[in-house]
């Protein structure tokens, strides 16, 4: 088959990549994002970021409805909640005692609601189910903008580690093509581990990164001999080392599609060919796919996210 040998290169550094980006992405869900409660804390961005008010923002937190949302909302310091339902934020901003008491009377009012939350409401024209449907979709709306937060901040996240894990590690791509393309025992290993990961899908637990680990060691980390040994080796190696970081810090989703495409097309045979005793009877050619577990349809996404994210917090 054509560039069989560059394909395969092609495949050990698709799933190279891919380890990277699952390791990552394992990281920043695992201990980053849990440590410093980055989905509750860029939600409650967006809210303070909706309301402008902090004193309202607290009322709203402080309601029973947001509270029983929160982890371990019955002890002194619950954690605030990552994921806030749309209908129950209508609910207990409209109960707060902000909007309660502009409701009774706007000119009256003590403190001002938002400009925006008060064309909400006159929208109504004092329907409170309507009320409620315009807090949602404008609240909805907002966590559309709030996604889009949560992703660049996961995307920031994956860069750094990506860029942090590749030079502790040395995976430096243009090292590793020139490794894969000398060595057949290395790469014939790390391409048959390819396949049964886009077979299998890709396990993200910290188990299943060690298995590929272990296929890609014998390829990286550093010694004497990894070293370089003058100016242009070492602007090389900081190519190298760029190069797989932003590879990287296209996630896990990324790599595993352009995977399964190399695996494919790699598993597709060549069409048979008439031999010069039939070369008069008609032969019909049909191209050859080896084994279910290869095609694309029998595939699925690993559940993980780029901006690595893992689930935005898109009403979260």
């Amino acid at each position: 088959m054509f560039g069989s040998n560059v394909l395969e290169v092609g495949i050990g550094l698709a799933f190279v990549y891919l380890f990277l980006s699952l390791l990552c992405s394992t990281i920043n869900e695992q201990v980053i994002a849990r440590f410093f409660n980055l989905r509750a804390n860029i939600l409650q961005d967006g809210i303070k970021n909706m309301l402008a008010d902090p004193g309202l923002v607290k009322q709203l937190y402080d309601h029973p409805l947001i509270q029983g949302l929160s982890q371990n909302a019955a002890s002194g310091k619950p954690r605030k909640p990552s994921y806030i339902p749309a209908d129950i934020f209508a609910v207990a901003l409209m109960s707060t005692d902000v909007v309660q008491a502009y409701k009774k009377d706007p000119n009256t009012a003590s403190i001002p609601i938002p400009k925006a939350l008060e064309l909400v409401i006159k929208n109504a024209n004092n329907d409170a189910a309507k009320e409620l449907a315009n807090i949602e979709k404008w609240y909805n709306s907002t966590m559309d903008r709030v996604s889009g937060w949560y992703k660049r901040e996961v995307q920031l996240i994956i860069f750094a580690l990506g860029l942090v894990i590749t030079v502790g590690l040395n995976i430096d791509t243009i090292s590793f093509i020139a490794s894969l393309s000398s060595n057949t025992v290395i790469r014939a290993s790390i391409v048959s581990a390819a396949q049964g990961a886009a077979a299998t899908q890709p396990n993200a637990g910290f188990a299943g990164l060690q298995r590929v680990f272990e296929q890609i060691q014998p390829v990286i980390g550093w010694s004497t001999s990894t070293l370089p040994a003058d100016f242009w080796g070492w602007v090389l190696k900081i190519v190298g080392l760029l190069a797989t970081t932003f590879a990287v810090s296209l996630g896990a989703p990324f790599w595993f599609d352009v995977l399964n495409k190399f695996i494919s097309f790699r598993s597709s045979g060549v069409l048979p060919q008439t031999s010069a005793g039939t070369a008069g009877s008609p032969i019909t050619t049909v191209q050859l796919v080896a084994g279910a577990t290869a095609s694309p349809s029998a595939i699925t996404q690993p559940a993980v996210s780029t901006d690595g994210s893992t689930g935005a917090p898109s009403n979260s």
